[in-house]
């Protein structure tokens, strides 16, 4: 290699890791006030419109039962809660029915199997036909923990009339300081540092909310009836008629998570990037770029500290990638900032590094299949998001 060569691959290398480092930044300093929980409570609307919260859930799993527990009890004033499971033997169905005792505005509703959608959105196209006049729909998932204005605050945006459609999202809580655990984790809290951009700004389907307007004027009935997921379709489904979700930094639900390994890491986060590549395609492969900036830096800067002090490298360019290490480094610590729990420090950077490199891995997998799996079913997907077959396992 010539040194001019040598030059402009050294040059190449050094705005590679230097650009890295900027779009961590930028990340961290547009995100971390609304991840922290903006300016606090909403402000409280005068009049609060009927809601309809749609929970679709199965299984018994723990912390499930608090999780549900948390969305009963609600101060908003007039709000119903349609709990849909599948079938009517689901375990779920006698959670619900022990945690409804005494409340007359809670429903147990069963959809039945999915045939040309995923099955959660099949619930909660049941749990909408069940829900009666109400004026705004709520969508909550069943395993995270709401505070009591959880909900008010949600809707707050919408009942003031400053918007169709907004959206929450959920904090990790480690419970413990394995790498899947963290991982998990720095995942969440990446989209959730996304959450307050409002040029990508995306509805998360565990706690999103839309008036009954919106809904019906834009047909998310037609468009959840045959999807593969409800949230990833209906954010550029309504992007394209200038619909964007407010982004309400108090309708925060937290998560307590524990024990996670790596392989389940791995499932849970190929998935979301299989609903991206589905649903959202073009972004999708625009992202390469952005899982390769986000993802090589680290890697080539460590092989170029090894090449220095092997003598293979110059000596300019090893001390740039000693100081983008120790820099990027530095970031992570400055994001450990965001934990909801203290994390161990070696232990938080371990999780750090292994996040970039499961970004990497699995954003690679989603190029090697159009088949999503989940809880027993594997479905055949299209572009779109579009369901095109539902296998159910044995």
């Amino acid at each position: 290699m010539s040194r001019f060569t040598g030059a402009v691959v050294g040059n190449f290398i050094v705005a590679f890791m230097a650009l890295q480092l900027v779009a961590l930044t930028v990340l961290y300093l547009l995100g971390q006030r609304h991840v922290r929980g903006g300016c606090g409570p909403e402000v409280r609307p005068h009049v609060f419109p009927r809601v309809a919260m749609i929970v679709p859930l199965t299984g018994d799993a723990p912390g499930m039962r608090e999780a549900v527990a948390s969305l009963l009890d609600q101060d908003y004033p007039d709000y119903a809660v349609c709990c849909v499971t599948e079938t009517a033997d689901d375990p779920a169905v006698a959670l619900v029915r022990d945690l409804a005792k005494g409340r007359e505005n809670v429903r147990q509703v069963v959809a039945g199997p999915a045939t040309t959608c995923g099955q959660k959105n099949q619930n909660i196209l049941a749990g909408i036909r069940a829900a009666g006049s109400a004026d705004v729909f709520v969508f909550c998932d069943s395993s995270h923990l709401a505070d009591r204005a959880f909900l008010t605050n949600l809707v707050a945006p919408i009942a003031r009339g400053d918007a169709s459609m907004a959206s929450g999202f959920h904090r990790i809580v480690p419970e413990d300081a394995r790498t899947g655990t963290l991982g998990m984790l720095m995942t969440c809290l990446a989209l959730h540092l996304m959450q307050p951009i409002r040029a990508i700004t995306q509805p998360w389907g565990g706690a999103m909310a839309i008036s009954r307007q919106a809904f019906e004027k834009f047909d998310l009935v037609g468009l959840w009836s045959r999807n593969i997921v409800d949230d990833f379709s209906m954010g550029p489904h309504l992007h394209r008629w200038g619909l964007i979700a407010w982004p309400v930094a108090s309708a925060c639900l937290r998560t307590p998570l524990s024990g996670m390994t790596l392989a389940c890491w791995d499932v849970w986060l190929t998935r979301q990037l299989l609903y991206l590549k589905f649903c959202i395609p073009l972004t999708w492969l625009i992202s390469t770029l952005a899982v390769l900036l986000l993802s090589a830096p680290q890697v080539v800067a460590a092989v170029t500290v090894v090449g220095w002090l092997l003598g293979l490298v110059g000596p300019g360019l090893g001390l740039a990638a000693a100081g983008y290490l120790v820099l990027f480094l530095g970031l992570g610590l400055v994001f450990r900032t965001l934990s909801p729990r203290p994390v161990p420090l070696l232990l938080w950077l371990r999780g750090y590094l292994a996040t970039f490199l499961m970004l990497a891995w699995c954003f690679g997998r989603t190029f090697t299949t159009n088949t999503m799996s989940w809880r027993g079913i594997d479905y055949k997907v299209g572009w779109g998001g579009v369901v095109k077959a539902v296998i159910r396992r044995a």
